[in-house]
């Protein structure tokens, strides 16, 4: 996944606009040993997502995450109506604070300012490509941010071609644009920098799309590519929490085929202009109904 990565960063710089606004995604080495271990490259000077928010939340809210974990995961066998109105009193509790991250750890103006517009940029492009190839599980802990730039770095990708749409507790957004996520993007929340940046990376993806697909259709042959789980792994994966899992291999090209497929379909858009597919893409990302069923785990309220 991170050579897919690698070639959709080629593309943006081969696009003037792209190019001009510095659209890439952030990657990092990972060389696979075998079916089960490989040699990941370090990232330097990242913490988590939930590392960052956490001291602040648990400064600033009047709910403690665990017991906002509770509440949903109590509510989770409940009628979406239900588990609607837990999620808002839980929010009504709960507030944005990664503003403050940004203020803290980036004291000079310049050097704030454009550590925010290198997240937004970053969480653009990451979220119109991680959509496209249905990567699932961004939880607090699969998104870290870099201390000296701002950026997004994204890690743990098994979970990829909209697999996690078929976990027991389904995930219901096309990437994660919780409320934390957008408080870092500053005044203008996902209007402006943000939506501009999705619309540009959206364009880049459409006008290559031939060259995508070429290169997903060759992990077809990748012995070592999952291109789903079974039901039982589904759960343990949900079940784990924090905790990890490798993801077996089912060698089946149906699975492959429709994955590819599924790519195709949502680069179209069914039709629709770049900025009309990211308007809707934000909108499902950002509706209460559609975090308030998500997975406990995931924190949707963070």
């Amino acid at each position: 996944m991170e050579q897919v990565f690698e070639k959709v960063n080629n593309f943006m710089s081969q696009d003037h606009e792209a190019r001009k606004r510095k659209l890439t995604i952030r990657t990092y080495r990972a060389v696979p040993l075998g079916p089960k271990a490989g040699v990941i490259e370090f990232v330097p000077n990242t913490k988590a997502l939930i590392e960052i928010v956490s001291p602040y939340h648990q400064k600033h809210d009047s709910m403690k995450l665990e017991t906002a974990r509770d509440m949903m995961k109590k509510a989770q066998n409940e009628e979406v109506s239900v588990r609607l109105a837990v999620f808002q009193d839980i929010c009504a509790k709960v507030s944005p604070v990664l503003r403050k991250y940004f203020l803290h750890n980036f004291r000079t103006p310049d050097v704030w300012f454009a550590s925010r517009i290198a997240y937004t940029r970053g969480i653009a492009t990451s979220s119109m490509v991680g959509h496209i190839l249905g990567l699932g599980d961004r939880h607090c802990n699969n998104i870290l941010i870099d201390g000296s730039t701002g950026e997004p770095v994204h890690i743990d990708l098994a979970l990829a071609f909209d697999q996690g749409r078929r976990l027991p507790i389904p995930e219901s957004v096309p990437f994660r644009l919780t409320r934390d996520i957008v408080d870092g993007f500053g005044i203008t929340e996902t209007r402006g920098l943000f939506s501009k940046a999705c619309e540009h990376t959206f364009q880049v993806l459409r006008a290559n799309e031939t060259r995508i697909i070429s290169i997903l259709d060759v992990l077809k042959w990748d012995p070592l590519y999952s291109w789903s789980i079974s039901p039982i792994r589904m759960k343990r994966l949900q079940e784990a929490g924090e905790q990890e899992f490798n993801l077996q291999p089912v060698q089946d090209g149906s699975e492959a085929a429709t994955a590819i497929l599924t790519v195709t379909d949502k680069i179209s858009a069914g039709g629709l202009s770049a900025s009309a597919a990211v308007r809707e893409l934000i909108r499902e990302a950002t509706d209460e109904r559609n975090l308030a069923v998500i997975y406990c785990g995931w924190c949707p309220f963070y």
